[in-house]
């Protein structure tokens, strides 16, 4: 491409000069021949300029001839379409790329995560890299994808990630990992080339599709993560009266749980101290979900409005009194029904957790396929309505236009004002959108895929609740090593909690705030949003 616009400018350089030349040897012999008039070259060239740039004459206007002035029009013609032609057709392009900074096309490093190649995926992953002080690279094959990410400050490499020229110039002899984020047959294709390379590296795949683990292996590839079936089993964990276990085990005894208020209950509309939380039940409530927005820490006057979901620690008995209480008291259906709008990965999941359940389940898909009840637009009423949105407890959607779903979202809280709704996220800025539109429950399938693969990058890291709202990630005291929490205002400062500490293998879940003093090799376990868990990390990581 470089070639061809330079072969391009040269033309356009020729091409003008050329006009200029030939202008200026006419209008030399013109003024002599017409209007008795002898002047130099350098003089015709002066005019010539001057009539294609529009800047004026000089002293040899006006003309007596009709052939001159016919002739100065034609410069001037000719100089319109230089700038409305010739300018945007050979010179832009020239003075555009000349300006845009390209992204590389070899790097050196050492060490590094090389990821093939971009997507929302990637995304959350680069913020957790960063969080980690973790170099890398993003191979691009598109070299205006490759342009946008260098521009967005991300460190990009262009070139083909199935090419082993090209992993060899992203230093692959020399990195720590490489991330396989594309089709399976790419991901494969990439990973003959690795091993051609490096027998050693380290490959992480993400999977499209769980059943194409075994190909993946068979190619070579160390592990692999499959997120959309583990939101699609999250998203069924979601709907209400539906007796599966949610919540996540910290310690002998010490679970945490997501707990949401629902319209009618006991807790519903009193304040965390009316409803005496603290002291009748005995847990740590780490923080609260409001519009889509986590606060921590909460305050004791924070009135538990219907669809606030707690975020709390505790032994499990007390845990399962406290959702008790945040139940309505009276039941709106008569039975469980549950509605699940696109039968993909994710969709499929959810019908294989929930068949298990009482629970009366309807498929809806834009395509029909087998195992789908309903084939239609959930954006449409009569579409809903088919699959009797006016009776049903529960929607969940996992379609993979955002846009849709937002739609969808909207008409159905329109059409049942007590359905619980659960949506899939393919992108983390769609989240506060799809809160807004009425969902109770968003999961981002980006955030999932993202604290998967740090899992599976960083040794001393591990998310234990990746599906989850919450980030809930085992990591290094580090720099908290000879301090306490109440010392560095953990939770008030980075908006996290630190739940446990492991020492020498066994984990303490008591921890007192003010006199506990980590060590130098304790792990903690700790629970916040993915924004305050990367703050923490680049605080108090080593």
């Amino acid at each position: 491409m470089q070639n061809n616009l330079k072969k391009r400018i040269l033309f356009a350089v020729f091409v003008v000069t050329g006009i200029i030349v030939i202008y200026a040897k006419v209008f030399v012999w013109s003024m002599a021949f017409f209007e008795y008039r002898e002047i130099t070259f350098p003089q015709g060239l002066q005019v010539v300029v001057e009539s294609l740039t529009t800047s004026g004459y000089g002293g040899f206007s006006p003309w007596e001839s009709d052939f001159m002035n016919f002739f100065v029009l034609i410069m001037n013609l000719t100089g319109v379409v230089f700038v409305f032609v010739a300018f945007p057709v050979f010179f832009l392009p020239f003075l555009t790329n000349a300006i845009e900074k390209s992204p590389p096309t070899k790097v050196s490093k050492k060490d590094h995560i090389i990821i093939c190649s971009y997507s929302t995926h990637a995304e959350v992953l680069v913020k957790e890299l960063a969080s980690r002080n973790q170099d890398y690279v993003i191979i691009e094959a598109a070299e205006k994808k490759a342009k946008e990410l260098l521009l967005a400050g991300l460190k990009v490499l262009k070139g083909n990630p199935e090419s082993e020229a090209t992993l060899e110039a992203a230093g692959l002899k020399q990195a720590k990992a490489v991330v396989l984020n594309s089709t399976t047959e790419k991901n494969i294709s990439i990973v003959f080339s690795i091993r051609n390379i490096n027998k050693t590296v380290k490959t992480i795949a993400v999977l499209e599709d769980e059943e194409m683990e075994t190909y993946h292996k068979l190619a070579g590839t160390d592990t692999t993560i499959s997120p959309r079936q583990l939101v699609g089993k999250s998203l069924a964990a979601q709907v209400p009266a539906i007796s599966i276990n949610s919540s996540v085990k910290i310690d002998t005894g010490v679970e945490l749980i997501e707990i949401d208020i629902q319209e009618g209950s006991e807790l519903c509309n009193k304040s965390i101290e009316e409803a005496n939380l603290l002291e009748k039940y005995h847990l740590n409530i780490i923080g609260a979900w409001q519009n889509g927005e986590f606060q921590s820490p909460v305050s004791t006057d924070l009135v538990l409005k219907a669809k606030i979901r707690l975020l709390v620690a505790g032994d499990r008995g007390e845990l399962a009194r406290l959702n008790k209480k945040a139940e309505p008291k009276i039941r709106h259906f008569s039975q469980n029904k549950v509605l699940i709008s696109g039968y993909g990965l994710s969709g499929k999941a959810a019908f294989s957790l929930l068949k298990t359940k009482s629970v009366a389940i309807t498929v809806i898909d834009i395509r029909e396929k087998e195992g789908v009840d309903i084939v239609g637009d959930i954006r449409k009423a009569e579409t809903l309505r088919a699959a009797g949105i006016e009776d049903a407890s529960a929607l969940i959607i996992t379609i993979q236009d955002d846009t849709m779903a937002l739609f969808a979202t909207l008409l159905a809280r329109n059409m049942n004002s007590k359905i619980h709704i659960i949506v899939r996220a393919n992108n983390m800025e769609n989240v506060k959108k799809l809160y807004g539109a009425g969902a109770d429950y968003v999961q981002s399938l980006a955030t999932v895929s993202g604290r998967m693969l740090a899992s599976n990058i960083f040794e001393d890291e591990t998310s234990l609740a990746a599906e989850k709202q919450i980030n809930l990630v085992q990591l290094p005291a580090g720099k908290l090593s000879g301090t306490t929490i109440s010392k560095n205002n953990v939770r008030t400062e980075m908006g996290c909690t630190i739940l446990a500490v492991i020492r020498e293998g066994q984990k303490i879940s008591t921890i007192d705030p003010n006199t506990f003093s980590f060590e130098e090799k304790d792990y903690i376990i700790v629970a916040g949003t993915d924004e305050s868990i990367r703050k923490f990390e680049k605080r108090f990581g080593n």
